[in-house]
C-alpha cells in the first residue's frame, strides 16, 4: 500500500507547527532585544520599523501555509441511485465487491470513431465490474515540450465536455503514476479529494486506485478509480491486465 501522499501531508502539518513555534520565539527575542542590549532611549523609531517588516513577513508566511494546507483538489461527481434488479444473483467477495470479474468484456471492445469513445466504453466496463464510485481516463499529451495527461473520459464525472482537466508528469496522484509508470493504491484518500453525490446524499470515497496505461515502457495514459470499499490484490491485477489489453486497441490519431 502506498502511503507517500499521506505522509507528505503529515510532514506539512509538522513543518507548519514548527514555523509558528519559530515565529513565537522570534517575537520574544525581538521584544527582549532592547533590554538585552541595554539600549538608551531613542531607539524606538528604528526598532519599530524592524518590528513592522518582520511582522509583515511572518503574516505572509502564515497566510501561505494556511492556504497550502486548506486548499484541496476537489472533484464533484454525480452518480444516480441504481435499481438493484439482480439482487441475490452473483457471488460477492469478502470485501463486498462482485466475485466474478472477467476480462472478456474488455477484450470484446472495439475502437469507435475515436479513442475517446473507446476510453469511455472501457471505463464503463471496469467500473461496473468492480463497482467503483468514480473513474477517469487520462490520455498522455505533449505540450510545449512538457509531457502531460489530460482527462479524456469519465465514469460518473460531473465535468463538462469542454472542461480541460490535466496534470503534468509528477503532478498530483495521476501525474505521479504517469511519471513513475507504476500502480498506486491509496487506502486513505485525503479528506475532500473526491466527493460523490448520489441519491443517498454526499460521501467521500476512502480508496483510490491509479494504474498507468503503458505500451512497452511508454506511458500512454492513466486510469484513476475511487472506491468506498477496499480493493483486493486480484482486483488491482485485473485493472492492470485490462490496461494492457486496451493499450493494443488505441489507435494513433
Amino acid at each position: 500500500m502506498i502511503r507517500t501522499f499521506k505522509n507528505s501531508q503529515q510532514l506539512g502539518m509538522v513543518l507548519a507547527i514548527a514555523f509558528f513555534i519559530a515565529v513565537l520565539a522570534c517575537a520574544y527575542m525581538l521584544y527582549a532585544l532592547p533590554s538585552d542590549l541595554a539600549l538608551t532611549p531613542g531607539y524606538e523609531g528604528v526598532l519599530t520599523r524592524v518590528y513592522l517588516v518582520v511582522a509583515f513577513t511572518f503574516l505572509i508566511g502564515s497566510a501561505a501555509i494556511y492556504f497550502a494546507l486548506s486548499t484541496r483538489r476537489e472533484v464533484i461527481v454525480y452518480k444516480t441511485r441504481a435499481t438493484d434488479s439482480t439482487e441475490g444473483e452473483g457471488q460477492r467477495t469478502d470485501e463486498g465487491q462482485k466475485g466474478t470479474i472477467s476480462l472478456e468484456p474488455v477484450q470484446a471492445l472495439e475502437a469507435g470513431q475515436s479513442n475517446r469513445d473507446l476510453y469511455q466504453k472501457f471505463l464503463q466496463v471496469i467500473c461496473d465490474q468492480l463497482e467503483a464510485g468514480q473513474g477517469a481516463y487520462y490520455e498522455t499529451r505533449e505540450s510545449d515540450g512538457f509531457r502531460k495527461i489530460r482527462l479524456s473520459a469519465g465514469y460518473a464525472l460531473a465535468v463538462g465536455e469542454r472542461s480541460h482537466v490535466e496534470y503534468g508528469f509528477g503532478e498530483g496522484f495521476p501525474g505521479q503514476a504517469a511519471s513513475e509508470g507504476r500502480t498506486f493504491y491509496i487506502d486513505d484518500i485525503p479528506e475532500g479529494y473526491i466527493k460523490i453525490v448520489s441519491g443517498l446524499g454526499m460521501a467521500s470515497p476512502r480508496y483510490l486506485l491509479i494504474v498507468p496505461v503503458k505500451r512497452s515502457s511508454e506511458v500512454r495514459g492513466v486510469i484513476e478509480m475511487a472506491f468506498f470499499k477496499p480493493v483486493s490484490e486480484d482486483q488491482r491485477t485485473y485493472v492492470e491486465e485490462a490496461a494492457r489489453i486496451i493499450t493494443d486497441k488505441i489507435t494513433t490519431e
